[in-house]
């Protein structure tokens, strides 16, 4: 009988093996014995070449870069066949279209009406919502009119927190630690057509000594810009009015407005969604003048609902028409674009900078999966929630997907054993 055995082998020979393995047959020698799977499991060497070029969403910025390859490749493989567990982690009898951070994967900021609530992170990344870290009521202006006090969009840079609020005012945060309740410095009233027009779009560039805090409305074809001193120990509230001589307003189109706001990396250009085109403005924002405009595209029965910068050089951005695209604003040529597979509304998008674009659609609390290296259909459908509504927000790292609809906040955790689950494939469905 023969006494050859394949685990005396050399350690460096076995890796040297299993590196020519395909990913198939890796599985199949990882389930024959504890020593094996152990060995291919920890040793990244043999993981690089299959993910190279393959990993689906970017892991740089993980608080786990450290993590071993194995584990980014099965979370890889799970976003794109649909492998995950779904919870509902925040949950109201009133409906609402929040709008949520997933800061720094650290803490969940969430409105919820006219409040933005904060929640903390447990030990394995995931939000933990059972209590707030702390919960704020912007102020508030009466109106005569049928519009809400709620939150439009807020967004959380260098220590502050800005919130556009559809009662036609700003709120101005400051929050030096995100994890305690952050004190309200300006709150500007009136900010658009005296008042008579909601917040929908808000952007903030520091500049060092001053804040700047740029507003949009989608009934306004105008931006405006307030500056603001830096007092990081200030425990004063500044009341301003909107209509004060020291601020900025520059105008574009007629019969157009803003509906979503992005400032690049290098603080230096403002992309500018608008109601009323189908294509995104330009701004540089120390100017400023426009450095890309969208004459020929006007058109009143479109608009961008959300738009981010997907790296530096290129817009990324989602139409009411259910169209994904991404521009290069060197060339101002668009290099990427998709569509819904339902042909449904986009509502929000968020980008990992690298290969993975994940969209919110307008019904049935649906997300969808892109690969900006395939243009031809989808990767994955994930309906987050058993709720007919719109996503309205969604944020995601690489392990967890977040999002927002009109009653509850779900969390999709991709982090986990496809074995441990049962299979929610739509990849093929729907092209």
């Amino acid at each position: 009988m023969s006494t050859d055995n394949i685990q005396l082998l050399p350690v460096d020979i076995l890796v040297n093996i299993f590196k020519r393995l395909n990913l198939s047959d890796l599985h199949n020698v990882m389930l024959s014995c504890k020593i094996f799977y152990d060995l291919i499991k920890n040793d990244n060497t043999i993981w690089r070449p299959h993910a190279r070029n393959r990993l689906m969403i970017d892991f740089s910025d993980s608080s786990k870069s450290n993590e071993l390859w194995f584990y980014r490749c099965r979370t890889s493989y799970n976003w794109c066949k649909g492998y995950y567990q779904s919870k509902v982690v925040i949950n109201h009898y009133t409906n609402y279209m929040p709008w949520l951070t997933f800061h720094n994967s650290k803490i969940l900021l969430v409105s919820v009406g006219s409040e933005l609530h904060c929640y903390p992170t447990n030990r394995k990344g995931f939000p933990n919502c059972r209590e707030a870290l702390w919960k704020v009521d912007v102020p508030k202006i009466q109106r005569q009119d049928v519009r809400t006090h709620d939150i439009s969009r807020f967004v959380i840079k260098n220590n502050y927190i800005v919130s556009g609020n559809r009662d036609g005012c700003l709120a101005v945060y400051l929050a030096n630690n995100p994890k305690k309740r952050p004190w309200l410095q300006y709150h500007i009233q009136n900010c658009h057509g005296n008042g008579q027009k909601e917040v929908t779009a808000v952007e903030v560039l520091d500049t060092g000594a001053q804040l700047t805090v740029v507003t949009g409305s989608y009934v306004s074809n105008e931006l405006r810009f307030y500056g603001f001193s830096k007092d990081d120990n200030s425990n004063t509230t500044y009341i301003l009015r909107g209509d004060e001589p020291n601020i900025r307003s520059i105008g574009f189109y007629e019969r157009t407005g803003t509906k979503c706001l992005a400032l690049n990396e290098f603080t230096d250009q403002i992309a500018i969604g608008l109601n009323g085109n189908s294509k995104p403005l330009l701004l540089d924002a120390y100017t400023p003048k426009f450095v890309m405009t969208a004459d020929t595209t006007r058109n009143p029965k479109q608009e961008i609902r959300d738009i981010r910068w997907h790296d530096e050089h290129t817009l990324l951005y989602v139409t009411h028409s259910g169209v994904l695209e991404m521009i290069d604003v060197r060339e101002r040529q668009v290099v990427y674009s998709s569509k819904d597979p339902f042909q449904s509304t986009f509502y929000c998008v968020k980008s990992d900078g690298q290969w993975g674009v994940v969209a919110g659609s307008a019904e049935y609390s649906r997300c969808v999966l892109f690969d900006t290296r395939n243009q031809t259909k989808h990767v994955q459908l994930y309906f987050t929630q058993k709720k007919t509504s719109p996503v309205y927000s969604l944020d995601f790292d690489a392990y967890r997907l977040i999002t927002a609809v009109d009653r509850g906040v779900a969390v999709l955790n991709f982090n986990i054993t496809a074995a441990s689950e049962q299979q929610k494939d739509y990849s093929h469905i729907f092209h």
